[in-house]
């Protein structure tokens, strides 16, 4: 199982903070919302793999972008109150939910900080309706191991986001693991590939929801290390499971 409690965070967004060129930690994009009280929550998702994949295609993340996104689950999301949900809110999996999205639509994406063209950053700019043609506002980025400043931007629009991961421990303040929670393999003795398989289970994926005008968008990301399909742990199945793209290039 993964690390934490999982939650879903609904919330108005407040800033949308891309992971720049020259900011320290994991690469990760920040989205700050804020509950009924005002109170701030951070939900992050990555923009970078960890994967130790040969080759810089290695580090691209795979994501699936629904501009559209029609599933039974908004008018659930629509009635729940704003902030942390522990209990009573749509638990997602990419793999045995078949209505929630077509994972061999997943493609790589890229991440460019120094000119966010096409990249990963620029997706969630355009998702989160920010309008990057206003200053940017200062923002502390804080971790148990560092704080960074960074740059975010505020919505042109009013924008409600509903973030699906795990939550921060002990601060309670944010979330993470926005991305799939399955199919990660135990790697063998002296890989290079980090261990996620403590992580894998079902019904407890990650990630980024936004209702604008009363219109939902989603934003899925796994990793190209991740196996489907999985069994009813979350684990990949000896002799079944490969990769998401299974075959598909990782420069297409």
């Amino acid at each position: 199982m993964a690390r934490n409690e999982y939650v879903l965070f609904k919330g108005k967004l407040s800033l949308g903070v891309p992971f720049l060129d020259g900011y320290k930690g994991d690469p990760h994009y920040v989205i700050v919302s804020e509950d009924t009280n005002g109170k701030p929550f951070a939900i992050v998702t990555n923009v970078k793999s960890d994967s130790s994949l040969a080759g810089p295609a290695g580090y691209l993340v795979l994501y699936l972008w629904d501009q559209y996104f029609d599933h039974p689950m908004t008018a659930d999301l629509g009635k729940l109150p704003a902030g942390v949900a522990t209990s009573d809110f749509p638990k997602l999996d990419y793999v045995h939910d078949k209505r929630l999205l077509d994972l061999n639509a997943m493609r790589p994406i890229a991440l460019d900080t120094k000119n966010e063209r096409n990249d990963i950053n620029a997706l969630l700019n355009e998702m989160l309706q920010l309008d990057m043609s206003a200053d940017g506002v200062d923002y502390v980025y804080k971790t148990p191991g560092y704080s960074d400043n960074r740059l975010g931007w505020k919505p042109a629009k009013d924008v409600t986001v509903y973030g699906f991961g795990f939550l921060f421990e002990p601060g309670k303040d944010g979330l993470h693991e926005t991305h799939m929670n399955q199919g990660n393999p135990k790697p063998g003795k002296g890989s290079h590939v980090k261990d996620h398989s403590n992580e894998n289970g079902v019904f407890q994926d990650g990630a980024v929801m936004v209702e604008v005008d009363g219109k939902f968008q989603a934003l899925f990301v796994a990793f190209q290390t991740q196996l489907v399909p999985t069994d009813n742990r979350g684990r990949p199945i000896p002799g079944q499971s490969h990769p998401i793209l299974n075959g598909v290039s990782a420069t297409s």
